[in-house]
């Protein structure tokens, strides 16, 4: 960009004259038609350097939406995982909006807004009995084969009920809810597979009594340990026109690989040391 036209005599002794008198940049500019840029170079290269006292005005510090007292009671409360921050808002009787009150909660270091995590939290007992339920049947992977898989599924006609978000305290275990069990349509399925040929209406007609049936509510048993989850979630996402033609579309292949999945499964438990595994 090229330079403005330069000051004539006349104007560089009026700019310092105005700035003698305590003028301010912006009225020498509004009367000399020239830019505070200009002024502020003229009277520079004159008196040294300036302080442009019309546009520089020493503001007042903006005064913070929250005390520190109210920030810690805040983070107190969003910490226990219980409340939205409209919630916290209102029972606070915060003044600022729910924003202001949200991007405080995000600048909280111990504090993380995450998705609950949508399983049953395990007791050491339950994590013994997993434990010992697995090193029992690692060793013998030929039962998988000969496993009837039993799961009951609930379709919810009013939308997903694991989408459950949370203000979680970093420094403490994260929180695990159940699903609702009353309220909202649904429809519940019951399902069982095996990797042999055909579900018979009496498991002995097809195995005898060498057989073993995986219920899916055995307090053993955690989801991940049954891969007829996993099924669910497959049939799930296909479901087009209704759940009985999805469960009728399920691939043989699909099968054999979660029931293949078992011993990986077990493993899983072993390393976790009873824990909840990515299964």
């Amino acid at each position: 960009m090229g330079h403005g036209k330069a000051l004539t005599n006349q104007e560089y002794r009026g700019v310092i004259v105005f700035h003698d008198g305590d003028v301010s940049l912006r009225e020498i500019s509004r009367k000399t038609g020239r830019s505070r840029t200009c002024i502020r170079k003229t009277i520079t290269a004159e008196r040294g350097p300036q302080i442009d006292s019309g546009s520089e005005v020493q503001r007042a510090e903006r005064r913070p939406a929250l005390t520190e007292r109210e920030v810690r009671q805040l983070a107190r409360a969003a910490a226990t995982g219980e409340k939205f921050a409209a919630e916290l808002k209102t029972d606070l009787g915060i003044k600022p909006s729910v924003r202001p009150v949200q991007r405080l909660l995000k600048r909280v270091d111990h504090l993380v807004y995450t998705k609950v995590d949508r399983t049953l939290p395990l007791t050491s007992a339950h994590k013994a009995a997993r434990i010992s339920w697995v090193e029992e049947h690692i060793l013998n992977p030929g039962i998988w084969k000969y496993t009837n898989y039993y799961d009951e599924k609930k379709f919810n006609l009013d939308g997903p009920d694991d989408f459950k978000y949370y203000w979680c305290d970093i420094r403490q275990p994260p929180q695990s809810y159940v699903c609702r069990q009353n309220g909202g349509g649904s429809v519940m399925v019951l399902g069982a597979f095996s990797t042999a040929e055909y579900m018979l209406p009496f498991a002995h007609t097809k195995y005898g009594i060498d057989f073993v049936f995986q219920q899916d509510n055995a307090s053993i048993h955690a989801s991940h340990c049954n891969p007829i989850e996993n099924l669910w979630s497959a049939i799930a996402a296909r479901l087009v026109v209704a759940v009985l033609n999805a469960w009728a579309a399920t691939e043989e292949a699909n099968l054999q690989k979660l029931v293949d999945s078992m011993p990986r499964r077990c493993l899983a438990v072993i390393k976790a040391k009873g824990s909840l595994t990515k299964y």
